[in-house]
């Protein structure tokens, strides 16, 4: 089914991403979704994924990147989540982790990291999230102490995508001062620090790191618990400046909301294309679901709420281009497109019946187990809720 688009050169990122699936996806989503190994992250995809320049595809030319609006950038995101969703997510989570260097890096940073990350070369992380610090972001209790030239850190983060196998991570946490932490006032304020976390592709001293097991969807793309003790960081790894890591940290994920809509936009669009053609050709008493009132409704609530999606998100992209504040709109688009994909997902469930809930038949099973996460990453629905109410009140 053709797609709306709002500006002339999406259609091409489109027809791009549908030769690469076709070659690229097609043949492993399966494997890679069903195979029980615990180093299952899709090294060769992701590294195809940087050659063909879709790792890059918004970053500044000047270090490789392909320099592409974010409208195009979205539209690259939506198409690969309406191919396989876990796929999708090893390219934004690249994009998510690199968001912080183009924006808050200095020059030296931005050249010693960005061209290895553009081409797959380097696998990054942001690593945020800690078990006591999910939607609380601020409450960080990850610390770094300077010491000497260097930071030395002690914490431990997890479910963070790709913390498992990443080369490189933006840390946020808090620095600690020993004269107000002598004088019981701690530091509140959230840093960010860059960690070249593997050399020669083992972790640096200091750095465990596990794979996270029976996920219930997303599998080709892992997520990763990270402990460090005593890890030694140069000072001049600090990015952006002291204490402004909040900061840092929310500006990133403004953007990657936009990138989560499209996530659930592309999941919706596959939801409602499946459940179309199954409904054409299942026939039931005699004749084509297709012909049922039941499933005719479905169809027509799931392509409305799809079109409403596809709206919000692009109208949040393209005021990112314009550079106007888009906080509030890219909150409504995540909000609603996370909980579209929902609806149209359990729709397709239901038009498919037995078929779709076994997944040897059909995709929608693994779009069903895909999908729940888009919900709860980059804020939860609620999250968003408090975002949106927030700015229209204050």
């Amino acid at each position: 089914m053709a797609r709306y688009n709002i500006d002339e050169r999406q259609q091409a990122i489109r027809d791009q991403v549908a030769e690469f699936a076709k070659e690229y996806i097609e043949p492993v989503s399966k494997d890679l979704d069903h195979r029980d190994n615990p180093d299952r992250f899709a090294f060769d995809l992701y590294r195809q994924l940087g050659k063909v320049g879709f790792i890059g595809l918004n970053m500044p030319p000047e270090f490789g990147g392909g320099g592409k609006t974010n409208i195009e950038y979205t539209t690259l995101i939506e198409e690969l989540c309406y191919h396989d969703p876990a796929i999708c997510l090893l390219n934004a989570v690249a994009e998510l982790a690199t968001y912080p260097i183009i924006h808050f890096g200095n020059d030296e940073q931005k050249k010693k990291y960005l061209p290895k990350i553009v081409t797959g070369e380097t696998i990054p992380a942001f690593v945020l999230t800690e078990p006591a610090a999910g939607s609380d972001a601020a409450n960080q209790i990850t610390t770094a102490k300077l010491d000497g030239d260097d930071y030395v850190i002690n914490g431990e983060k997890i479910f963070i995508m790709h913390g498992d196998v990443a080369d490189l991570f933006v840390l946020f946490l808090k620095i600690v001062d020993p004269e107000t932490e002598a004088a019981g006032k701690p530091s509140k304020k959230v840093s960010a620090i860059i960690v070249e976390a593997r050399k020669d592709g083992k972790l640096i001293d200091g750095i465990k790191a596990e794979t996270l097991q029976k996920k219930m969807g997303m599998r080709a793309a892992t997520t990763g618990r990270i402990w460090f003790d005593n890890v030694r960081v140069p000072k001049e790894n600090l990015l952006g400046q002291k204490g402004k890591g909040f900061k840092i940290a929310m500006n990133t994920l403004d953007s990657a909301r936009i990138g989560v809509a499209a996530q659930g936009l592309g999941l919706a669009q596959r939801a409602l294309d499946e459940s179309i053609d199954y409904a054409k050709k299942r026939v039931c008493f005699g004749s084509p679901i297709a012909k049922f009132q039941a499933t005719q409704w479905k169809i027509a609530d799931m392509s409305t709420q799809v079109e409403a999606a596809r709206m919000l998100t692009y109208k949040a992209a393209l005021m990112h281009d314009q550079g106007i504040r888009f906080s509030l709109e890219a909150a409504q688009a995540k909000l609603y497109c996370s909980e579209v994909s929902n609806f149209c997902i359990n729709h397709a469930m239901q038009i498919h019946g037995g078929y779709g809930y076994i997944g040897e038949f059909s995709l929608i099973e693994k779009l069903y187990r895909d999908q729940r996460v888009i919900e709860i990453y980059e804020g939860t629905s609620e999250v968003q809720r408090l975002v949106i109410a927030g700015t229209l009140l204050r």
